[in-house]
């Protein structure tokens, strides 16, 4: 399981960089919650138009996990919760599309971030059949 979980790390950490870029623009640190909330309603009244739209999920998950990263390394004042938000916002998406790679990366991460092992633990197998070639079995040493 040890090299399932050092195979599929390696595949999310090359992968990360072309997943969209929506609410991951590092130089997006909002310098209240109230311009943060601006900064997303668009995201949010696109959810509320259409509720299974799974990008518009992703991304707004993706905002509220951007967030509460910059919370957890001190750089905003709020956003201490926001990683509920942007797991259900993932959820939601993978909810409408089964397999959504975006949001099922980003779960995955904020669930190790968490450190809700099991939890991401359970996402691996999921991951391993999108990421991988057919038919290729990690080497197990």
């Amino acid at each position: 399981m040890r090299s399932t979980l050092a195979v599929l790390t390696a595949l999310v950490l090359v992968a990360w960089p072309w997943v969209p870029a929506a609410g991951r623009d590092p130089s997006a640190v909002y310098p209240s919650e109230a311009a943060f909330q601006a900064a997303v309603a668009p995201l949010r009244q696109a959810v509320q138009q259409n509720p299974r739209d799974p990008e518009a999920r992703y991304r707004l998950g993706f905002a509220y996990f951007t967030v509460w990263r910059q919370y957890e390394v001190g750089l905003v004042t709020y956003g201490r919760n926001y990683h509920q938000l942007a797991e259900a916002e993932f959820r939601a998406a993978l909810a409408a599309v089964p397999g959504h790679l975006g949001s099922l990366l980003a779960l995955y991460g904020l669930l190790r971030l968490r450190g809700d092992w099991d939890a991401a633990e359970s996402l691996l197998a999921e991951l391993s059949r999108l990421m991988l070639p057919r038919g290729e079995v990690p080497a197990v040493r």
